[in-house]
């Protein structure tokens, strides 16, 4: 009897335009999944059982999850390309409303006012009503289309077999038991579908937005107000263990990492650098919390495994719930990272905490590679499948690695002729 399949969870953290990255590696990850399930005898290494993420990770985490019909791994990977490209801030005029003609010179304009912030005092403007409902409903749009739903679909039904699990905080918290009830994840019970608007609550950052308003139903249906995940989870961990059994949790956890664990150069000083790295450090306190409790908990069921073996295979004890909920969990990391010598094309950029806003075209795209190149150099080192460093390392399991294609060898999988130029011509520039 083979062994059976590892059970795999992917996390992926908010961080606006810099979640391009997110779909570089989603997308490359998947096409290897539905790579080894054309190979003979059809096996895909890993059991993937949940997706998370938040904000811009929520998205594309999202696009991941949905329900792919017949087109299996590799349409997950195009519809998270799909929503990409219609992200970007481009000279296209297809299939956008007329005030979205001119974003590229908009963007382009804001990256440059972006190269003033550290000579004059900081100004913070409340959310503009037109440029609020806007955007969002140019992202109902964006995602509706990259899923092929009808134009007032609301709702996202999920890839079979796979929970998800999207990030946001309530503003408002009515109903408060403990500062933690404010944190919520979507869909509210598993297997439901996601709606849109849910979908949007993850990503909406207060300084753009106005709060998101859903309708919660917690024993009477209510209005809330939500925002961004940051301010919650990003992205969510501890809904894969809680309240389930050590069968239905993960043995490995790939948490995409787009927020550094380190800064580079001296202490921050300037307006820019501070506010960059507050916005770092923001983003990484929940990560660092879970990642503790899980390293804690690998501790635990270490400790409860060697107690087993000392048990006679008899003992009523070993029967205990104790032994039947805690598990080891391997834990790695996809991180972004830009090393100036990679020679890959995001070397040419800086991610700073305005680049998060930067949706051109061609950084969209610099970060798109990034991710592909990131997660095959990592897949391919067995860096996936072994613990990293914070998470109770000494604890966890080393898992098999399989044989992971190279991103050129992933271009026929994808029956889009457009995504399958566009990849070719990325692979090509990380090669």
């Amino acid at each position: 009897m083979s062994e059976p399949l590892p059970r795999l969870a992917i996390a992926c953290q908010g961080g606006g335009a810099h979640t391009a990255f997110t779909a570089g590696a989603l997308s490359y990850l998947l096409l290897a999944f539905e790579h080894f399930r054309r190979q003979p005898g059809g096996r895909v290494p890993f059991q993937l059982t949940g997706l998370s993420g938040t904000s811009g990770g929520a998205i594309t985490a999202a696009m991941a999850w949905s329900d792919p019909g017949a087109g299996g791994w590799a349409e997950g990977a195009q519809r998270v390309l799909r929503f990409w490209n219609r992200n970007k801030a481009s000279l296209q005029f297809q299939d956008k409303d007329p005030w979205w003609w001119g974003e590229f010179f908009t963007n382009a304009s804001a990256r440059w006012l972006a190269n003033f912030e550290d000579f004059g005092p900081t100004v913070s403007w409340p959310p503009n009503p037109l440029t609020s409902t806007l955007t969002q409903d140019r992202m109902r749009t964006d995602i509706r289309a990259a899923l092929d739903l009808p134009p007032e679909a609301d709702a996202i039904r999920g890839r079979a077999g796979v929970d998800l699990y999207v990030g946001a905080v309530d503003v408002i918290n009515r109903d408060a038991v403990s500062p933690g009830s404010a944190f919520r994840t979507f869909p509210a019970t598993a297997g439901d579908a996601l709606h849109v608007d849910e979908l949007l609550a993850s990503a909406c950052i207060p300084e753009l937005f106005f709060a998101q308003k859903l309708k919660i139903r917690s024993g009477r249906h209510r209005e809330s107000y939500f925002w961004d995940g940051l301010y919650s989870q990003n992205p969510p961990l501890t809904n894969f263990f809680c309240n389930r059994e050590a069968e239905h949790k993960p043995d490995l956890v790939w948490i995409v990492q787009i927020n550094p664990s380190s800064y580079s150069g001296r202490a921050p000083m300037t307006p820019s650098q501070i506010d960059d790295r507050r916005n770092e450090l923001a983003g990484n306190l929940s990560l660092g919390q879970e990642l503790r409790s899980i390293a804690t908990v690998n501790q635990i069921a270490a400790e409860l495994d060697a107690l087993r073996a000392q048990l006679p295979a008899d003992d009523a004890a070993l029967r205990a719930p104790l032994f039947s909920r805690y598990k080891t969990v391997t834990v790695a990391f996809l991180p972004l990272a830009n090393e100036d010598d990679s020679g890959r094309p995001l070397a040419a950029y800086t991610l700073d905490h305005a680049s998060k806003m930067n949706r051109d075209p061609a950084f969209i795209d610099a970060l798109i590679a990034e991710g592909i190149a990131t997660a095959h150099t990592l897949a391919h080192a067995g860096q996936l499948v072994r613990p990293a460093c914070m998470t109770g390392e000494r604890h966890a399991r080393h898992f098999p690695n399989p044989s992971w294609p190279a991103p050129a060898e992933l271009v026929p999988l994808l029956d889009d002729p457009v995504l399958a130029a566009q990849w070719r011509a990325l692979a090509a520039g990380i090669a």
